[in-house]
């Protein structure tokens, strides 16, 4: 999946090059404006995304650092060198992009925000553009690729487990609460909090929205849009009018917000995402926010997600476990097929394929996309006694334990026992930062 280091690694003659269609969110450009500039960045530029977009690229750094600038593609969450260029060409890049976007390219001491909507191979992207300044006058660039035609909306369609969604059901009942999502960023919070938004049975609930989902449809979920001079509090007492049982709302950032909903979450059930990477972190601001009393009275459960990469189909290997490895994992002992990415051919064999030759379409990584294993933090009756004592961290690690709640490292097991992930891609997961990029290749198989 590495590129090397020269110049014209992003040079591919063969490759059909992504189409531009004018950048998102109403902006304009005028490439006219700017004819130096596209001389000498359009076709790189193109070629660079292109050559991402071919390789699932889901992330576009462009980082400028000791004269030159480093580019790289995340593909299922890894970071993968794909060229380093002479700093002023990469620079020109930047701009180039900026224009794209219809962002301001003289400007570079200032965070810029836009999107490029573009197509490739007959598919439709959106290229979310952010800059970051690093320092006067030089700036990082990212690019977030997404498919607007995968929504990733519904239960069935991440793959959430049905006792997961008969669980998130239970807890808006009664139609009243707190219900929120959590995780670090990237991590798709606002998707699995759209998610478990679907996990309401439409035809026993009403549900309505007063968040932003940027285009992403609600299913069974009316827009509200608050009038002109109303408040928070008036809005809701008119959402009640209508008979309403769940809202979704903007991600939590305003406390005087989480307040109101406390007001009324003895009415209504709300849920909503909040910038917190853990769910003992969720709680521990809202205990900020609103005081311990109102957290055990409202609050239901806070949910996150990993995504952990998915073996490739084609060429994942099954295996027989052995009871130890069963007993260590806490598996069933009738388990009887695990599996994992194939091994690296044995160098002592000039005939043995590599992993490039047993599957094609795995370009060397035998993972092709990922799969969400799930936490959920519960208020039950011991969680709230955690709670009133302080939220000691350990203390909430005992009292999932003991309410036997979902973890991710338990979930991330299921993952492996239904064959969908790889034991040795848990552990590289769930392992503790060792400040380099992690290995892409298998090390060794498993204790059979």
């Amino acid at each position: 999946m590495g590129r090397g280091d020269d110049d014209d690694d992003i040079d591919q003659e063969d490759m059909e090059q992504v189409l531009f269609q004018g950048p998102m969110f109403g902006r304009e450009t005028n490439l006219k404006q700017n004819p130096r500039l596209v001389k000498a960045a359009l076709v790189p530029v193109k070629k660079m995304i292109s050559d991402g977009l071919s390789r699932r690229a889901h992330t576009i750094l462009l980082e400028p650092s000791q004269g030159r600038v480093a580019i790289r593609f995340v593909v299922d969450g890894i970071p993968y060198p794909a060229g380093a260029i002479p700093g002023q060409r990469g620079m020109a890049m930047i701009q180039m992009i900026k224009v794209l976007a219809g962002l301001n390219p003289q400007e570079r001491n200032e965070t810029q925000s836009g999107g490029i909507n573009a197509e490739f191979e007959e598919v439709r992207y959106e290229l979310l553009t952010d800059t970051t300044l690093l320092k006067p006058g030089v700036e990082r660039l990212k690019i977030r690729v997404e498919n607007p035609k995968i929504t990733y909306l519904k239960p069935a369609d991440v793959g959430m487990p049905e006792d997961l969604s008969r669980q998130l059901r239970g807890f808006t009942e009664d139609s009243k609460g707190l219900i929120l999502a959590c995780g670090p960023p990237e991590s798709g919070v606002t998707s699995l909090s759209i998610c478990a938004v679907h996990c309401v049975d439409p035809y026993l609930y009403s549900v309505y929205n007063m968040a932003d989902v940027g285009g992403k449809q609600l299913t069974n979920v009316a827009d509200y849009e608050p009038e002109e001079g109303h408040d928070l509090e008036l809005s809701f007492d008119r959402i009640l009018r209508r008979e309403a049982d769940i809202i979704y709302m903007p991600p939590l950032t305003d406390p005087a917000v989480v307040q109101m909903m406390c007001q009324f979450a003895d009415r209504l059930c709300f849920v909503a995402e909040i910038p917190a990477k853990t769910p003992a972190e969720a709680v521990q601001q809202l205990i900020q926010w609103v005081g311990i009393d109102l957290v055990n009275q409202h609050l239901k459960g806070v949910i996150m997600q990993k995504l952990i990469r998915t073996l490739c189909d084609d060429c994942k290997q099954a295996f027989r476990p052995n009871p130890q490895l069963l007993k260590r994992l806490d598996l069933p002992p009738e388990t009887t097929i695990l599996y994992r990415a194939p091994a690296p051919p044995d160098p002592d064999d000039p005939d043995s394929p590599s992993i490039e030759e047993l599957c094609e379409d795995c370009d060397g990584v035998p993972f092709h996309g990922r799969a969400a294993a799930y936490e959920v933090l519960e208020m039950t009756d011991g969680m709230k006694e955690v709670v009133a004592k302080g939220m000691d961290p350990q203390a909430v690690k005992e009292q999932m334990a003991a309410d036997n709640m979902r973890t991710l490292q338990k979930d991330a097991i299921r993952l492996v026992v239904e064959g969908r992930t790889a034991l040795e891609e848990v552990q590289r997961t769930f392992a503790p930062p060792k400040g380099r990029r992690p290995k892409t290749r298998r090390r060794s198989p498993p204790s059979e």
